[in-house]
């Protein structure tokens, strides 16, 4: 038996699903996409397996190659234009994952549908969190549909030891620096408002998406000198909190994909090495747009490019090892009615949209449907 033990990062999304959804006109038979995810399995035979609760681990047998389960189905009743737009109608034409099954050990971390619909097809990932994060789930996606052309790929590197470790301080240390870093100690008030919010956000079953014109981004980038992912954050701001006028300002949380800024850990990383982090102060609601962009990018900037996120990161997992009552920020202050803290995912550098599969671009692609504050896509 071989094994993939789960790291502190990946156990904080235990129990989360990450999945994506792509409608085209066209794709590769049935037959020539099992073929490729068999390639697949080959590469990163611990889809194939499954987890063991007591130890942490995901396990499969060394001695074969195992599958990764693909069903189709036949939706022939709707066309491509019926599923575009509409994630709930083309959510239902599949089974959802079975995270609940991936932690008691019953279900593969991994798994894919094709549906086939009256003019089009569409293809349905669906993964555990707990074994990769975005990066890693759209570059899998990715490199399928690229043997599915014929073509080959780069493996990813498959190795937890760069991980950070779990006990890189001890547990009286990791007490010290969190508490003098002022992380948020989540005591029994923190844990109730956070209950309350969960509860009710469960209740909410539609997202609001808001489209952005390029030409507004491209103004305000030439504004304020700022990015896009700084554009984005103060639009985003600046949107929600007209919702909210009593709020003067804010905090801003963003997540960092670690690769190429933890030591040790390139972009071909496989597995879960996203981080999110609290980047600057409050941030005043009374400026402009973009003045609001280029302090974003500003303070953005000084924070990634500094030692911060690394110990930050090694910091997180110690605690989470050594199951401290901190965090870097406080969890309770967003994802609520009147939140005081925007939490921001950008998963624009994933290009999901453009994985072709030999027969052109997707007609749709869906983002992933994790409670994310704000989603950038």
């Amino acid at each position: 038996m071989k094994t993939w033990k789960l790291s502190p990062v990946d156990l904080f999304t235990l129990g989360m699903t990450i999945k994506g959804a792509w409608v085209y006109e066209r794709m590769p038979e049935a037959e020539k996409l099992k073929n490729a995810l068999a390639e697949i399995a080959t590469t990163y035979p611990y889809l194939t397996g499954k987890y063991d609760p007591e130890t942490k681990a995901v396990i499969w047998e060394d001695t074969a190659v195992g599958t990764i389960p693909f069903e189709e189905i036949n939706a022939q009743g709707h066309r491509v234009a019926d599923l575009c737009g509409n994630p709930r109608l083309a959510w239902s034409l599949v089974k959802p994952y079975d995270a609940k099954g991936f932690k008691s050990g019953k279900a593969q971390p991994f798994t894919a549908a094709l549906a086939k619909l009256s003019d089009g097809v569409a293809l349905y990932v669906q993964a555990a969190h707990a074994v990769m994060d975005a990066a890693t789930f759209y570059k899998i996606v990715e490199q399928w549909a690229e043997l599915s052309k014929g073509a080959g790929i780069t493996p990813m590197i498959l190795d937890q030891s760069l991980l950070p470790s779990p006990d890189a301080w001890s547990k009286e240390e990791t007490i010290a620096k969190v508490v003098e870093q002022g992380w948020v100690k989540i005591g029994g008030k923190q844990a109730l408002k956070m209950l309350w919010n969960l509860a009710k956000n469960n209740a909410v079953k539609e997202t609001v998406s808001i489209e952005v014109p390029q030409a507004e981004i491209a103004a305000l980038r030439k504004e304020s000198g700022a990015g896009t992912h700084g554009v984005l954050s103060a639009i985003a701001a600046q949107k929600l909190y007209a919702h909210l006028p009593k709020r003067k300002s804010f905090k801003y949380i963003t997540v960092v994909d670690m690769r190429d800024r933890f030591k040790g850990i390139d972009a071909n990383f496989m597995g879960n090495i996203s981080q999110a982090y609290q980047i600057g102060g409050d941030y005043e609601l009374s400026q402009s747009v973009g003045n609001l962009a280029a302090e974003i990018a500003d303070e953005t900037k000084r924070f990634v490019s500094s030692e911060a996120p690394e110990e930050m990161l090694r910091l997180s997992v110690c605690a989470s090892g050594y199951r401290l009552p901190y965090f870097l920020f406080d969890p309770s202050d967003m994802n609520n009615s009147n939140p005081g803290t925007i939490y921001i995912n950008n998963l624009l550098k994933f290009r999901a949209c453009e994985i072709d599969w030999g027969f052109g671009l997707p007609v749709y692609a869906f983002p992933n449907d994790l409670t994310d504050m704000v989603k950038f896509w």
